[in-house]
């Protein structure tokens, strides 16, 4: 998929774990496509009702295209700036994506060896745990911050800065959390959707988290042009990862609102650890019905 530059991993609800564990990656790859699949129905549903009220409005005719265009009905609250956010999203699938990131995944997947992607992925990913660490303590999960100052110490020693997961080989799970999810569990709502050119979707509240995770050691000792290359080498592997996968984006109705659902969609999985609560259907009147029959 011609994705940007660093938000890539929060594109897909699908986005993997970077493990080096070949079980969990293939479940995680599973629950992606999952995922996105759901997204697509979202999006295709929204489409067909927007279209119907309008129908509805028009007392039952028929109405062109160019007058469906123009009747603005449905606005998404979450999206004040979806006229911008489209044009960015274009730039960012159209050209950056397409002559830039999606050549260099597939160069990435196709020639450097099996181990080696494995070794990448564990000390980028290692660099993070800290911010794990961190975060999962603002959130009362004492066992699971533990759990990552664990996988720390251990891997950054004898995995060799984190090159090889001895931590996942010896039991000890990862447990991503990030700043973002902390303050949404603090209560702290969205902001506007944004779609940041050569970074990609996010959230007013997402992109300040991620600046928050940056500030935690050992992130905050790269310079700017060792922290470009952590996030490009980041969006690389996440942007391989999806390469299977952009027959959804190609097959959509509406690319740019797929790509919407599926981030609020792995956003709202990630801050419920797996498990988002199911939407409650709206309970019907008795007497409503009463007066039906």
């Amino acid at each position: 998929m011609r994705l940007s530059m660093s938000r890539i991993s929060l594109l897909f609800a699908f986005a993997l774990l970077a493990t080096g564990c070949a079980k969990t990656t293939e479940q995680q790859r599973q629950a992606s496509t999952n995922q996105a699949a759901s997204s697509q129905s979202v999006a295709t549903q929204a489409e067909n009702e927007l279209k119907a009220q309008v129908l509805e409005t028009a007392g039952g005719e028929s109405v062109g295209d160019s007058e469906l265009e123009a009747q603005d009905i449905y606005i998404d609250e979450r999206d004040p700036f979806e006229n911008v956010n489209r044009k960015l999203w274009d730039f960012n699938w159209n050209v950056l994506d397409k002559y830039v990131l999606r050549p260099l995944a597939v160069g990435y997947s196709e020639y450097l060896p099996k181990p080696a992607q494995t070794g990448v992925r564990n000390f980028i990913t290692n660099l993070e745990e800290p911010g794990y660490a961190v975060n999962n303590l603002l959130q009362g999960k004492f066992k699971n911050s533990g759990k990552a100052t664990g996988r720390f110490l251990i891997n950054t020693t004898v995995g060799i800065f984190g090159l090889f997961d001895v931590a996942d080989a010896m039991g000890i799970e990862r447990h991503k959390e990030d700043f973002g999810q902390t303050m949404a569990v603090a209560g702290v709502g969205n902001g506007p959707y944004l779609m940041i050119p050569g970074y990609g979707p996010t959230t007013v509240r997402d992109g300040a988290g991620d600046y928050v995770d940056g500030q935690i050691f050992p992130l905050y000792l790269l310079d700017w042009p060792l922290a470009l290359l952590k996030t490009g080498i980041k969006a690389v592997y996440t942007r391989a990862d999806l390469i299977e996968q952009e027959g959804m984006i190609e097959g959509s109705a509406d690319s740019y609102v797929f790509i919407k659902e599926v981030y609020f969609q792995n956003q709202n999985f990630k801050i419920h650890d797996g498990n988002p609560p199911l939407e409650e259907e709206e309970e019907i009147d008795e007497e409503f019905l009463d007066e039906i029959d």
